[in-house]
């Protein structure tokens, strides 16, 4: 029983350590070639303008384009935009940045993505 015991203990500590090291995500350079955040991070820093293609309904997508602003908020100031946000959304973002409302208010004189609150709303909150 004890030899069974430790069989299974040792095949849980494996698991659980090669899941650790799972990443949710893999990211590919422009020559298909697969690379690290890290990499992407310094690369995008170098540039002038940084695209972030994604599909809307993907909360890995959003969360890696908050790490990537947040990386790079620390090398230059920044602008974002953000194509989620219709036209005739405009002034109630621009008065919830100013904070002139709160978030009730953006959710009222805005239309907001059913997702808004778990993918957009960190990225809204960091500009």
């Amino acid at each position: 029983m004890r030899y069974l015991l430790l069989i299974f203990s040792l095949f849980a500590t494996t698991i659980s350590l090669h899941a650790q090291k799972t990443v949710p995500y893999q990211l590919f350079d422009a020559k298909g070639k697969k690379t690290t955040f890290e990499k992407m991070l310094s690369q995008s820093a170098k540039a002038d303008i940084v695209l972030f293609g994604e599909e809307h309904d993907n909360p890995i997508a959003h969360w890696l384009q908050l790490e990537l602003t947040k990386g790079l908020l620390n090398n230059k100031p920044l602008i974002l935009s953000a194509e989620m946000f219709e036209a005739d959304n405009q002034e109630a973002l621009n008065q919830f940045l100013a904070g002139t409302i709160d978030d009730k208010g953006l959710d009222s004189l805005a239309r907001l993505w059913k997702n808004y609150k778990t993918d957009y709303k960190p990225l809204v909150e960091l500009a």
